[in-house]
């Protein structure tokens, strides 16, 4: 009967004989293989500093190296050494630790809520619509309009908790059982929130909450930039320019848009290999529905005369920087002064020198007392504004 060979493993070799050799000793080779011997998979750079740090000198190279691993088969497969979790990082040792708090992020923003007194203006104006319905409603006898401040803040916040405890449905904090105790002092159940939301209905607290949770007005401009964000991660991802020197790396691109008062009014993710131009369409479109504000404003340098157009054409004003290889300086521009700053800056306005048919946008120049004159165009809409 044929009987396979059985798979060769390192460790059923026996010492090999070891002579002395044109640039290695056989003292030399005998320590080599003993440190393979411990640790086949070793590269063979970090093997020449584990026998450096032995006080000893080869003064060979790793081509060599790696031929002699080939003879006594201990030669590693190619690529990076992988790091197995919890392993000596090189510099330092490295800790590896578990939290004894779950969601430990979601407890960072409501503790920096707590900071900001972010609650308190709900709670008062909660109180306002009790007070409101009592004097209105004197019969009516619902548990929410005897309920302490610290009652109403603690299920008010259970409840804008939820989403960033992964809980879409209410009958999901029965089976999810998210770490309120750790943050309320107490745990919530379907069976409370859900009268609890239907009580606010009941005295129509939408009306009193809605100015302490959204802007009282609308925004006349909204700001527009895009962030791109670096993954170290052994997942496969999108991948794109990163970083100030452009390095090609996994990560992601972030599209916020921000309000005149600084508050973020929407935000999408994108891979970083799509560029903002391909996207800034629809999210303006987005964005409009949303806040009822059509102006925008993104404060780098674009060029495209085909975004200006689909941004007029849907009736959007956009206002952007113009790069520097685009224009002349006021020499570009059949420039009308404007005003002229404090601190003796120089504000033109005006078309392109030569006629532009197609070009929908309008250009101010900027010319600094001392300094490069800055471009900026916008689409008739922002000049309207």
């Amino acid at each position: 009967m044929h009987i396979a060979p059985r798979k060769h493993t390192p460790t059923e070799d026996a010492q090999p004989p070891f002579c002395a050799g044109r640039k290695l000793s056989a003292i030399d080779k005998a320590l080599l293989w003993k440190l393979l011997h411990a640790d086949p998979a070793c590269p063979t750079r970090a093997l020449l500093d584990k026998v450096a740090h032995m006080q000893r000198t080869l003064a060979v190279s790793v081509r060599h190296l790696n031929r002699l691993r080939a003879t006594w088969q201990h030669n590693r497969r190619k690529g990076r050494p992988r790091h197995v979790a919890g392993s000596p990082a090189a510099g330092g040792a490295l800790v590896q630790g578990t939290p004894h708090l779950s969601y430990v992020g979601v407890h960072l923003l409501a503790h920096g809520l707590d900071q900001q007194e972010a609650f308190e203006p709900v709670v008062a104006r909660l109180q306002q619509a009790i007070a409101a319905h009592k004097s209105a409603h004197p019969a009516d006898n619902v548990a929410l309009l005897h309920q302490r401040d610290q009652t109403l803040r603690r299920r008010f916040e259970a409840l804008l908790l939820a989403p960033l405890f992964g809980i879409e449905h209410l009958t999901a904090f029965d089976t999810h059982e998210p770490p309120l105790q750790t943050r309320l002092g107490r745990g919530y159940h379907r069976t409370t929130l859900s009268p609890f939301l239907g009580q606010l209905e009941r005295i129509d607290a939408a009306a009193a909450l809605l100015p302490a949770l959204v802007p009282d007005k609308t925004s006349r401009i909204t700001y527009v930039d895009g962030h791109m964000l670096a993954y170290g991660s052994r997942t496969s991802m999108h991948k794109g320019k990163i970083t100030m020197l452009g390095r090609i790396m996994a990560g992601s691109h972030a599209v916020i848009a921000q309000d005149d008062t600084g508050h973020a009014v929407c935000g999408e993710y994108h891979p970083p290999d799509i560029h903002l131009s391909q996207v800034i369409v629809a999210y303006g479109q987005k964005v409009a529905l949303a806040t009822g504000s059509a102006r925008f404003v993104i404060d780098r340098a674009v060029n495209s005369l085909a975004m200006a157009c689909a941004f007029a054409q849907q009736g959007f004003g956009l206002r952007c920087m113009l790069d520097d290889n685009e224009h002349d300086g006021l020499a570009s521009f059949v420039t009308t002064e404007v005003a002229i700053l404090a601190d003796g800056t120089r504000v033109y306005s005006g078309p392109w020198q030569e006629a532009r048919p197609a070009d929908p946008r309008d250009f101010v120049s900027v010319e600094p007392a001392a300094g490069k004159t800055l471009g900026y165009w916008g689409t008739p809409q922002v000049k309207d504004t």
